[in-house]
């Protein structure tokens, strides 16, 4: 593995809205395991190192959006381990709707199984519609989830050195209870004799100033939202000197980007609008004020971009990081709201457009100018979008000496490598 990283976000049909309508695509595709089975063994053959699962606590599928949504993550991870045999995958999973014990005890034998090339994301959010599934009364604030995550985290790692251990584990915190005997836990089994080799690869995605300290605390990569390269820079510098205060190693981190590939720039624009054009009136709108959490007809598109700043509502419901990097975004272009708007259509990350060769300028700089370590890709439709990277911009990347020759075969397991880079 280069020590560039290059995970696929396969974000189901893709980012974009109309996704589900991109030429040679089914409004079920997604609920089949061709489909995993495809993106999978394209991630892999094509080099990436990882494949990232997204997805949020209850059901959110919107047929007016279409037609459905993610599937469950540790599901299709059975899928795309079986097609595979080195990609690593990244599955998301919230501390706001599982227990920390019995979490714990399952992600060993995911670590077992994937024989260390699995990770998971740490995501603290409990949307509102699910509340009431997980007899939560309320969808709680900002501070109460990542005082929560933090417990959680702290239970988690706790646990895992109990088994790994062969002693008893008890923990009494102002959210959980535990006291388990040595002989209550796995400790003789194989997954926990292999998690003394390698323990699941923690990734967390916070961009607020609670989610980046609980990044630096507990985190082996960082999956942040940032659009700016300077600000990016400073990002991942704080993030390392904050772990470093923590007694930690830095984090690899690994800025989103959104991107559509083409030979050329009108055609990787014409392939943006073919897509985009698919979706629902006023979707990226609608998206875009929901992320940010300021009602859609306060949003003036004539108005600059920090302009976002003052109109925000309460940053306990909107993204405080997404917040801050498209403002950032628009400030460091001059760009108004309209225009960002429609740039990141209703989506946080660095929004791409463009060819092989202006992808690779853009990688080369943020890498070798230390503001990043790889990226997160997402792309606007799938599986089009992971092929065509994949036959287009990897050879690039490959020419420039940013990803190696060939895929890197090596006997470290994937969140193994991945927490020997951040060394």
């Amino acid at each position: 593995m280069s020590s560039f990283i290059l995970n696929a976000n396969i974000y189901d049909f893709g980012t974009d809205a109309g996704a589900w309508r991109a030429p040679g695509t089914g409004p079920r595709d997604n609920l089949s395991e061709a489909f995993w089975r495809t993106v999978a063994r394209t991630a892999e053959d094509g080099g990436l190192d990882g494949i990232f699962l997204a997805d949020g606590p209850g059901l959110s599928s919107n047929p007016a959006i279409r037609p459905n949504r993610m599937v469950e993550p540790l599901a299709t991870l059975a899928v795309v381990l079986s097609e595979t045999s080195r990609l690593g995958v990244i599955a998301t999973v919230s501390t706001g709707s599982n227990d920390p014990v019995e979490l714990a005890s399952r992600l060993l034998d995911y670590n077992l199984l994937s024989q260390g090339r699995f990770g998971w994301n740490v995501v603290t959010g409990l949307p509102e519609l699910s509340a009431q599934d997980f007899k939560v009364p309320k969808t709680p604030e900002r501070a109460d989830r990542y005082a929560r995550a933090t417990e959680f985290l702290q239970v988690y790692a706790g646990y895992l050195d109990a088994v790994r251990e062969g002693r008893d584990f008890h923990h009494s915190g102002e959210r959980f209870q535990y006291s388990l005997k040595r002989d209550e836990l796995p400790t003789q089994g194989a997954a926990a004799r292999f998690s003394t080799q390698v323990r699941p690869l923690i990734v967390q995605a916070g961009g607020s100033e609670q989610g980046r300290r609980l990044a630096a605390q507990s985190a082996d990569a960082v999956f942040s939202a940032e659009t700016v390269f300077e600000v990016a820079r400073k990002n991942r510098l704080e993030l390392h000197a904050m772990a470093r205060e923590s007694g930690r190693r830095p984090p690899v981190v690994l800025p989103g980007v959104h991107l559509v590939i083409g030979s050329t720039q009108a055609e990787a624009e014409a392939r943006f609008q073919r897509v985009h054009q698919r979706g629902p009136k006023d979707y990226v709108l609608q998206r875009f004020s929901s992320l940010l959490d300021i009602p859609a007809d306060r949003l003036d598109p004539q108005a600059p971009a920090s302009a976002l700043e003052q109109q925000a509502g309460s940053t306990e419901r909107g993204s405080a990081g997404f917040r801050k990097s498209i403002t950032a975004y628009g400030v460091a272009n001059g760009l108004t709201i309209g225009q960002l708007i429609r740039h990141f259509s209703g989506f946080g990350h660095q929004f791409f457009v463009g060819t092989p060769e202006q992808f690779a300028d853009v990688a080369e700089r943020w890498w070798r100018g230390g503001a990043a370590d790889g990226f997160n890709l997402l792309f606007d439709a799938n599986p089009i979008g992971l092929r065509e990277f994949v036959d287009h911009a990897m050879p690039v990347l490959r020419q420039r000496g940013i990803v190696p020759p060939e895929p890197v075969a090596t006997p470290l397991a994937f969140a193994q490598r991945l927490q020997e880079l951040s060394a």
